[in-house]
This record gives C-alpha cells, sequence and structure tokens, in this order.
C-alpha cells in the first residue's frame, strides 16, 4: 500500500502550486507599489488606470486561473493512483472468494467511478479558490478582500499616500506588504467567518478526499467479495485517541461498535488513518502486535527539547508550528525586499536563520524525519551579507 509520507507528498506537490501564487502576488504588488513611489499623483492616476486593464494585475489573473486548472487536473491524476493501489491490495480477496477481477485499466465502471469521485474534491478545492482573499485591518476590524480585488485597493492606497505626502509613502506600503504577507491568501467562508491560509486548506481538502475516495472503495470492493472485517492503517506517530486501535484487525460489527465510541472517528477530523475491508482468516496483519507495542512505546518515550518533554506525536505537531512560521517568514522576506524595505527583509531573515536551526536542532532530538519541502517557498532567496 502507499505509505503516509507518499500520500502527502502527492498533496504537497499541490499545495507548492497555491504557496507560489501566494509569493507571485506579494512580489508582482511590492514591485508597482515600489515603482508608483517615484511618481507624481497624476502619473500614478494614470499607471494605476492602465494596471487595472493589463501588466501586473492580468499576469496575477493568469497565475490564478493556472493554478486552478493545474490542480484540478492533478487531483484526477493522484486520486487514479490511490484507487489502483486499493483494487490491488483488494486483489487477494477477490481471488480468495473466486470472483472474477477486473484491472482497473479495463474497469471503465470503476474508472468513471473514481472520476466521479474525483470531481468532489475538485469542486471543493475550486470553491477554495474562488473564495481565497487577503486579511488586512482596517479601524481595528479585520477584512477580507478578494485577489481580483486587493490589488486594486492596494494600489488606492498607495495613490492616496502619494497625494498626502511622499514622506510617509515608504513607511506605508512597507506596513501594507508586511499586512499582506501575514496574512497570505486564505480561504473565506463569509457566511460564518471561518478562515484559514489557503495552502494548509489545500492540503487538508486533498488528504480529507484521497481518505474518503479509499474508504469508499474499501468499502465498496469488501461488499463484492463479501468482506466480514476492517484493517485499521498504521502510522509511527499516532494521536493518542488512536494509538492503542491502529494496525488491529475487526469485524464488522466490532468496527463500528468501536468507530461510534470514539470522539474522533476514523478518517475525521485530520485523522490520518485508512481502513481496508478485509476478510478475515484470510490475511495477516500487516504489523504485529510486537511491531505495534514498539511503536507506541517509542512514541510515548518521546524525546527532552529546550527542557521540555514530547512525545513524538507532540512532536511531530512542533515540526508543523516551526514549518508555518517558516513559510510565514519567507513570505514577509519576499514583499519586504518588492518595496525595498531592507530592514524587514534582514529581520525576516534572521528569524528564518534562528528557526531553521531550532527545525534541525528538533529533528535531532527527536529522531524525527524532516520535511523541508513544508519550509519551501518558490519566489523566496537570501540577501548575501545580511545578517
Amino acid at each position: 500500500m502507499l505509505s503516509e509520507d507518499v500520500k502527502e507528498k502527492m498533496a504537497e506537490y499541490l499545495v507548492d502550486r497555491v504557496e507560489e501564487l501566494n509569493a507571485t502576488i506579494l512580489e508582482e504588488i511590492g514591485n508597482t507599489l515600489r515603482y508608483m513611489g517615484t511618481l507624481t499623483p497624476s502619473q500614478a492616476y494614470k499607471i494605476i488606470q492602465d494596471l487595472k486593464y493589463g501588466g501586473s494585475y492580468q499576469k496575477i489573473i493568469k497565475k490564478l486561473a493556472e493554478v486552478s486548472k493545474l490542480n484540478e487536473k492533478e487531483i484526477y491524476k493522484i486520486f487514479e493512483e490511490i484507487a489502483k493501489d486499493d483494487q490491488n491490495f483488494a486483489k487477494q480477496f477477490y481471488k480468495f472468494r473466486e470472483i472474477d477481477f477486473i484491472p482497473y485499466n479495463r474497469n471503465k465502471e470503476l474508472r468513471d467511478q473514481v472520476k466521479a469521485i474525483a470531481k468532489i474534491t475538485a469542486d471543493q478545492y475550486v470553491n477554495l479558490m474562488k473564495t481565497s482573499a487577503f486579511m488586512t485591518i482596517e479601524k481595528g476590524v479585520k477584512v477580507y478582500t478578494p485577489i481580483s480585488k486587493i490589488y486594486q485597493k492596494t494600489l488606492d492606497k498607495a495613490v492616496l499616500e502619494i497625494e498626502q505626502g511622499k514622506e510617509s509613502y515608504q513607511q506605508a506600503i512597507n506596513k501594507a506588504m508586511q499586512e499582506l504577507a501575514e496574512s497570505g491568501i486564505q480561504t473565506v467562508d463569509y457566511a460564518s467567518g471561518y478562515h484559514k491560509r489557503l495552502d494548509s486548506a489545500v492540503r487538508m481538502n486533498v488528504l480529507d478526499g484521497m481518505r474518503d475516495l479509499s474508504n469508499t472503495l474499501q468499502q465498496q470492493f469488501g461488499e463484492e467479495y463479501k468482506a466480514d472485517g476492517v484493517e485499521i492503517s498504521v502510522h509511527e506517530h499516532p494521536a493518542p485517541d488512536h494509538a492503542d486501535i491502529q494496525g488491529h484487525q475487526y469485524s464488522n460489527e466490532e468496527y463500528e461498535k468501536l468507530n461510534d465510541s470514539l470522539e474522533r472517528p476514523i478518517s475525521t477530523m485530520n485523522c490520518y488513518h485508512y481502513i481496508f475491508s478485509i476478510v478475515l482468516g484470510v490475511s495477516k496483519p500487516e504489523y504485529s502486535q510486537k511491531q505495534l507495542d514498539e511503536i507506541n512505546k517509542k512514541n510515548t518515550d518521546g524525546f527532552n527539547f529546550e527542557g521540555k518533554h514530547y512525545t513524538l506525536y507532540e512532536g511531530t505537531q512542533l515540526q508543523r508550528q516551526i514549518e508555518t512560521k517558516i513559510r510565514k517568514l519567507k513570505d514577509k522576506h519576499i514583499g519586504a525586499v518588492a518595496v525595498g524595505d531592507i530592514d524587514e527583509a534582514g529581520n525576516c531573515q534572521r528569524k528564518i536563520r534562528q528557526l531553521s536551526s531550532k527545525y534541525n536542532q528538533l529533528a535531532k532530538a527527536s529522531g524525527l524525519s524532516t520535511k523541508y519541502d513544508r519550509t519551501l517557498v518558490k519566489g523566496y532567496k537570501e540577501i548575501k551579507n545580511m545578517i
């Protein structure tokens, strides 16, 4: 079966494009703001009108459409890989029951079903992109402005600053870029007010979709070969509520009762576990009880870091926090460089180095694998000789 790391990397491939879009927008807005600082108010008005219908604004809109289109196509490809992997696991049970097994490439009904399920996730992804926005603070209130309008809004504010006097213009654009970079592209439910960074939302959207697809197909396959039980997948650093049940096989009735008793049912609420439909007694569990006990002991024993004890699960949560902070700082650095805010760029660079060092020290102390791809931001370039 595809490992958890492989599935995460599949999702991360799509997230990278969203992060690149975020960096592109910050850079384009920053470059334009910096240029406008050299203009008179009348020149700025003319430039801003031109930019509404072409130039950098069109580049941003084109990039947004490109990312949406490419990621939608990739979702279908990823889901096909998941489906093939699930069907390959199920093949042993079709053989045991002496039921015809139709390979994926010749199984049109299954391919159509996978496309239909993938479309649900793809549609959800498109909706996330459509509701993407930047957060700014206006008179102490959080305001979410769509990508299509943030460019216009930021430039209008810049023109106003020019009218009021160039002395404060650099400070104004520095503050504007820091605010945009701190926000990053977010997806917003305007009805409820719920918001989340778009890169995190896309990652969750795709990983949830992958689990939903796998569990749906496993249930369907199980009905076809009359599965009488399930096996719960295993990952190395489980959350406490799932540590003692992962890797075990249960009858259908046992599993249903168990899952109903959990506050966080399997494969829900950011749970990384998958369910595999089995015929009890036909296949041995992928992990022995001894191996599962070793995983749990290693997880609980954990490690000490900066004067505090962590389980390995808690260590992975700390890793995710540091990775997010590094990406945010790189966003800020890109924006600061674009508007010529060298002091802020230097400040970000120092913090990035400090957090990167902490990230490596954490990996060394814990033995956890690093995921440097989660700290990468396309467009970030460290400025040499800057402390």
